[in-house]
């Protein structure tokens, strides 16, 4: 019996982002190297460390795609040869939070591309009466969350828990 898994990056399900999951969410373009990834990942005779490896990549490609969406300024720097190169380096004042258990997967992709970014954390659990909203069991932000500007890493599409 063949079973089609959805997948939403490659549009199998038609779906509209602003509609389902607010005007915020970038998808990403999808590459032979993205579906490559997506491929290996979902082989059930991938081994573990495979399976780790790839997930890995694919979290840091969608962890640089949100850090492209996070505001940058101009920025001149003296080469070593001398010249003036005008560049760009990230506005201060950006984290990220992960979502405890599913986000802490992209906190790895996270610290590769920003050594030094802060990075918070929040527990949340879905009100098991209504299933429609969801309460925050802990959080751990930076003290000046309310200034920053927050890069949400969780790889759950549909919860966001």
């Amino acid at each position: 019996m063949d079973s089609v898994e959805p997948d939403l990056i490659q549009n199998s399900i038609q779906w509209t982002p602003k509609d389902d999951f607010g005007p915020n969410l970038i998808r990403l373009h999808v590459t032979n190297q993205i579906k490559e990834l997506q491929t290996v990942i979902r082989d059930k005779n991938t081994s573990r460390s495979d399976f780790r490896f790839y997930a890995d990549r694919l979290i840091r490609l969608v962890v640089e795609e949100g850090l492209n969406q996070l505001p940058y300024q101009k920025h001149s720097v003296t080469t070593p040869t001398g010249f003036q190169y005008n560049g760009l380096r990230f506005e201060e004042g950006n984290c990220g939070v992960s979502i405890i258990r599913s986000g802490e997967a992209m906190e790895k992709g996270l610290r590769e591309c920003c050594r030094s970014i802060c990075i918070g954390k929040i527990l949340m659990a879905p009100y098991e009466e209504t299933h429609e909203a969801a309460k925050v069991m802990y959080a751990n932000f930076p003290v000046d969350i309310a200034r920053r500007k927050v890069l949400l890493m969780s790889p759950i599409l549909s919860t966001f828990i």
